[in-house]
């Protein structure tokens, strides 16, 4: 029996009466999700789904998504989520290179495919799902691997096309170990999932369902919406990125809101800027808990406890300034070009049919994780950015995220991106983008000159940005990351003709 399957059988075994999911009015028990996802599991084996075999799923988040995960781990097929923004081309694409035989999902989301050949589909609304989860029946019982494929989870494409992570029942199984090893998350968690369960960060609510906390998801993420689910379902841990927490803070503070059940918020996916974390704090008065992870490491690398973060400082000192340590079977080394590497059990078995970026990303057991960053003698990671973000100046680097913390030290700053641009004597040069609430978007004189101040006092001549450009808000993917790929193409053009500083 392969790891999803034994999760829903603990679950029902040592959780039965326990909520296992709140979707919106709906709440199912442990014990009714393991009897309803035997009944779709049966069903995706009588619709020809079987070992092997790639189901797309189509969907905002709701139970039916979790559902579907876990009936196609019980006849052995292969999960392949599809973020619910996607346009039918980029659908398409994924469902023809994953060569998928089914495609599950929303109604209103199906519809405006084009069904390839031979491609079952099973709407969520339709009674074919309602009598299936219903029927009581089991699937024909299966001995399968851990080394057999779950899910192939596409990355979200920062830098260029997406690939597929594959993702085995093994890899899903030791993150959860791991990770629980490392956090007792207490037997009375009800853990909101505010990310979509179509990419990596959907391995926390798995990780989290294995220590029988109740889960509770949202269609889709809205500032209000969250506080109001955060009451209702009395949600005790809350996971979000860092720009969702600024919404919802602010969402907070409108209606005066108290959430007095709330204890930690978990937050992934993007740095945290230091004063949106002092000011959570603050306003919330709960802990936080950073997860450090890559979809190709298995979802969560390495985690910073709420004890260990530092809420006073506006300059984090000693664990506060890294993203925490190694779960429990995880090992992260920094290799002699800054590198950091990953190597574990939860690691990804490969990039779907690409074995050219496979053997790129993955050796020797190791995956390079494509971010810049220190181990110290404690085991505290500590991320100096990306590896294809680095700025060269005149052979000399430039990280990104260093500029960043610095501007994010202006009281007017809320967000800050830095990219390089094309420069024909430097090769490179930094130029800025910043989120200044009640700024005029472009370059406000006296606001910029006050930036300029400031990377004087704080970075070198030639770290500091030779342009800034004041912006309403960064351009995020549905991961929360920001596509500084498009900051990169539009900055070239704004800054064609900066000089650099001499050095």
């Amino acid at each position: 029996m392969a790891w999803m399957a034994r999760l829903s059988e603990r679950g029902r075994q040592r959780h039965g009466e326990r909520v296992a999911v709140i979707d919106a009015d709906r709440r199912v028990t442990y014990a009714e999700l393991d009897r309803r996802t035997d009944g779709l599991a049966a069903a995706f084996h009588a619709m020809g789904v079987g070992r092997g075999h790639r189901v797309a799923v189509l969907s905002h988040n709701r139970l039916e998504v979790l559902e579907t995960y876990f009936a196609l781990g019980k006849v052995g097929a292969i999960a392949v989520p599809v973020h619910y923004g996607a346009v039918p081309d980029e659908v398409a694409a994924i469902v023809a290179g994953c060569e998928t035989s089914a495609i599950a999902g929303e109604e209103e989301l199906l519809r405006r495919l084009s069904r390839p050949a031979g491609c079952s589909v099973l709407a969520f609304e339709s009674g074919r799902y309602r009598d299936a989860v219903a029927s009581g029946d089991r699937p024909p019982p299966l001995d399968i691997p851990d080394d057999e494929l779950m899910f192939i989870l596409h990355t979200s494409a920062t830098t260029g096309r997406p690939k597929g992570v594959c993702v085995d029942h093994r890899s899903l199984r030791s993150v959860a170990t791991g990770y629980l090893a490392d956090v007792d998350p207490g037997g009375d968690t009800v853990f909101l999932h505010c990310g979509p369960l179509s990419h990596g960060a959907m391995v926390l609510p798995l990780v989290y369902m294995a220590a029988g906390a109740t889960i509770v998801l949202m269609r889709m993420f809205s500032p209000p919406g969250c506080l109001a689910t955060i009451r209702r379902a009395e949600a005790t841990h809350l996971f979000l990125v860092p720009e969702m927490l600024r919404f919802v803070l602010q969402a907070a503070k409108r209606s005066s809101a108290s959430l007095p059940s709330l204890r930690e918020v978990v937050y992934a996916a993007a740095p945290m800027p230091r004063p949106l974390l002092l000011e959570a704090h603050a306003t919330l008065g709960c802990g936080f808990r950073q997860v450090y992870g890559i979809t190709e490491g298995g979802g969560p690398v390495a985690t910073l406890a709420p004890s260990e973060h530092d809420y006073t400082s506006a300059v984090p000192r000693g664990a506060g300034a890294s993203v925490g340590r190694a779960i429990m079977g995880t090992v992260v080394e920094s290799r002699d070009d800054g590198e950091l590497w990953v190597c574990g059990p939860g690691r990804m078995r490969g990039y779907w049919n690409d074995s050219a970026a496979t053997e790129e990303a993955v050796r020797d057991g190791w995956v390079r994780t494509g971010d810049l960053g220190t181990v110290d003698e404690h085991g505290y990671v500590h991320l100096a950015g990306r590896v294809k973000e680095v700025i060269i100046r005149g052979g000399q680097k430039i990280f990104p995220a260093e500029v960043e913390r610095v501007l994010l030290e202006h009281p007017g700053v809320r967000d800050a991106c830095v990219v390089g641009v094309p420069s024909d004597e430097w090769g490179e040069l930094p130029f800025a983008y910043v989120v200044a609430p009640g700024e005029a978007p472009g370059e406000a004189a006296e606001f910029v000159a006050s930036l300029k101040g400031l990377v004087r006092e704080r970075l070198a001549l030639y770290k500091r940005p030779v342009g800034f450009k004041v912006v309403r808000e960064l351009p995020r993917n549905p991961a929360g990351k920001v596509t500084r790929r498009h900051l990169r193409t539009e900055a070239a053009c704004h800054a064609a003709g900066l000089a650099g500083p001499r050095s």
